[in-house]
């Protein structure tokens, strides 16, 4: 039977496919980005509780102008930074490694500290990251660093920065002098996740509910401001669903950043019209 999966800030669908015989086997060497990679990082991104959220929250884009020679390398500059800013007094941290167009690695970090950085801390906590990336070009320009508004700010940094499918360029492949790529996300320090609530939905629901999500997204979009985002976003939101193989279509799954609220509201309005939504123990 479908199962729904409610995120406090996302949602997953998917019909299960029976009993699995997969047996875990030795972890091997990172080489990429990878479907279930992106899978696990986006379903821990939707289980944060966003009014938990305590501290002051900052988005951080820190990059090098060179490759460095090897992922160990770039990986040893990361820890480096991530100690310093350990020093500094941090609540929590989230990175992930992406690439850019020319194949070389940076870093995409939300951070929270338990007071507001004055100016001065904000410029020490990129000047930190220069000096430990200084053999490969990590100029000032090329730094950033933006405050996380409360709730919005955190989906502005989720919708930018982390909801990127393995087929984007800046997750698609490793450098080409790279054996291997390390770790590409990681977190640490006192994040407020919640399990996700799974309900058991029969066929016509699954896909009466999956109708009422992408109406939903939508409706979101056209309430963008920008009009070029906006319209990216509506087309976006039209071919969610959208499948040539017939077979595949009946049983796609859907992965959202649907606000639980508003899955529960798509729950009870499909409960009102006569539906048996089962939620599992």
């Amino acid at each position: 039977m479908p199962v729904l999966s409610v995120y406090p800030s996302g949602i997953t669908m998917h019909v299960p496919s029976g009993p699995s015989n997969h047996v875990r086997g030795k972890r091997t060497a990172v080489v990429g980005w990878s479907a279930s990679a992106v899978r696990r990082h986006t379903s821990w991104l939707k289980s944060i509780t966003v009014d938990a959220l305590d501290g002051h929250g900052y988005a951080l884009t820190l990059t090098v102008r060179d490759l460095p020679e090897n992922a160990a390398a770039f990986h040893a500059a990361k820890k480096a930074w991530l100690e310093r800013m350990r020093r500094h007094g941090f609540l929590r941290v989230h990175w992930i490694v992406e690439w850019q167009r020319r194949g070389v690695p940076h870093l995409h970090v939300a951070i929270y500290f338990p007071e507001a950085l004055s100016p001065r801390d904000r410029a020490t906590v990129l000047l930190d990251w220069q000096q430990v990336a200084q053999r490969w070009g990590a100029e000032s320009s090329g730094q950033d660093l933006k405050p996380i508004e409360g709730d919005i700010g955190w989906l502005q940094y989720l919708s930018k920065h982390s909801a990127r499918g393995v087929k984007h360029y800046q997750r698609y492949g490793k450098p080409a002098t790279w054996e291997t790529t390390g770790r590409l996300w990681g977190k640490s320090g006192d994040w407020p996740e919640s399990d996700p609530m799974r309900f058991a939905l029969d066929t016509a629901d699954w896909h009466r509910f999956r109708r009422l999500a992408r109406a939903w997204r939508i409706a979101d979009a056209r309430a963008e401001r920008n009009p070029e985002t906006r319209r990216r976003r509506i087309a976006s939101a039209r071919r969610c669903l959208r499948c040539t193989d017939r077979k595949l279509s009946s049983v796609r799954g859907v992965s959202e950043w649907l606000p639980e609220g508003v899955a529960v509201t798509l729950l009870d309005e499909l409960t009102r019209s006569g539906s048996q939504i089962r939620q599992n123990d």
